[in-house]
């Protein structure tokens, strides 16, 4: 074979070898054939299940610190603390008997949860106003013996924070003992009781001790859906109460309710650990409220509850009271002898010794209650009246 002859097939000039052909960069894949005729595109829709219906469990937050510190825990009643200890209440099986789980069916898909105690035997139910706030429907099951009931809402001070619901065709109820929260003392043994997180079945128990009385705090729901509101006269407990035990009672060691469980400070660990501090109204205020919107439920929801005074008054610390700043035209106040300067110190024989406790004291009289008004001018001179407490002017239309 000359030089010039190659194996057929094979081109001149490549050495022998077959070029690549498909390596080669010219070299490019065919289009794809074009659709048929009757293709074309089409969107595609995705589908995302709804959230399930949100469910909380109430519990009034404090907003901002305590506001008012009337009776704090001094170093005498830190040794007080120190010495009772941190235990249980005695028997709690009565008061037990007398707890109602809430539900309430809200807007949006959405429910809530919280506690009540029943007061009378016919299922008259005293819990807080947060709990029921936004209802559409309630529905209570008390806990000793699961029965299930629907309610509806008698009335409700919302100032307050307190609400009464009628169980319909309840009878024969278990009623919770009632206590004195005059009687209260700072270091006494309590326990919270309720609805904890909202999960039912026997009522969560949270010991702890009163660490200060009559403070004043400013709240409101964890949901947020609700504004800030400013309560005062609190109990002040280091109970470990969680979202969801509002409405419930604060037992004392005889195993009577002597305040009702309504707010915390704890942050976002409240579901884990429960508060750090906690907040009760006092039974004796929280009763006295609930009689009154059973005697006028129509009209309580926006009339400020007790007595009326008429004074317009500051905290004093020296002496301790409440510092008139001035008094109202025809009010009982006005008719006294109170003038801007004085400091009330008392009213029917009980303490002030802030505007906090001058407010309590007045929730616990009624319109037409004759009391005597106690007072220390600003040459430091005591002086008295007795004056009739009045019917407090409705709220303003919001």
């Amino acid at each position: 074979m000359s030089e010039e002859e190659v194996p057929a097939g094979v081109p001149a000039g490549t050495g022998g070898k077959l070029p690549d052909y498909w390596g080669a960069p010219s070299w490019a894949p065919p289009p794809p054939p074009p659709p048929p005729p009757t293709w074309w595109p089409q969107h595609y829709y995705t589908y995302e299940p709804p959230p399930p219906p949100r469910r909380t469990s109430r519990l009034k937050l404090v907003a901002v610190a305590v506001l008012l510190v009337v009776f704090g825990a001094s170093a005498a009643a830190t040794a007080v603390i120190a010495t009772r200890g941190i235990h249980g209440t005695g028997s709690t099986s009565g008061a037990e008997a007398a707890i109602v789980d809430i539900n309430t069916t809200l807007g949006q898909g959405a429910s809530a949860a919280g506690t009540g105690m029943v007061l009378t035997s016919s299922g008259e139910i005293l819990t807080n106003n947060h709990v029921i706030y936004g209802e559409l429907s309630i529905s209570v099951q008390v806990t000793s013996t699961g029965a299930m009931y629907s309610a509806h809402v008698v009335g409700f001070d919302q100032r307050d924070d307190i609400a009464v619901l009628q169980l319909d065709g309840a009878s024969g109820l278990a009623t919770m003992p009632i206590g004195n929260s005059s009687n209260v003392q700072v270091g006494d043994s309590v326990t919270a009781l309720g609805n904890a997180l909202g999960r039912g079945g026997a009522p969560a128990s949270a010991p702890g001790t009163v660490t200060a009385l009559n403070q004043s705090i400013t709240a409101s729901d964890e949901s947020g859906t609700e504004p800030l509101e400013t309560l005062g006269g609190m109990i002040q407990i280091n109970a470990p109460i969680k979202p969801g035990d509002s409405g419930g009672p604060l037992l004392n060691s005889s195993g009577q309710a002597i305040g009702m469980d309504t707010a915390a400070a704890g942050g976002r660990q409240l579901d884990q650990t429960g508060a750090a501090e906690a907040f009760a109204i006092p039974i004796n205020t929280a009763v006295t409220i609930a009689s009154q919107i059973v005697k006028s439920p129509s009209g309580f929801q926006s009339t400020p509850s007790g007595g009326f005074l008429g004074v317009e008054v500051l905290d004093s610390t020296a002496p301790p009271g409440a510092l008139v700043e001035g008094t109202q035209a025809g009010s009982p106040a006005a008719s006294s002898g109170l003038v801007k300067g004085d400091v009330i110190t008392a009213v029917g024989g009980a303490t002030v010794v802030s505007v906090a406790s001058l407010e309590q004291i007045l929730k616990l009289h009624h319109p037409g209650d004759n009391v005597i008004v106690a007072w220390v001018d600003a040459s430091g001179h005591n002086g008295q009246a007795t004056v009739t407490l009045a019917t407090p002017p409705a709220a303003p239309p919001q």
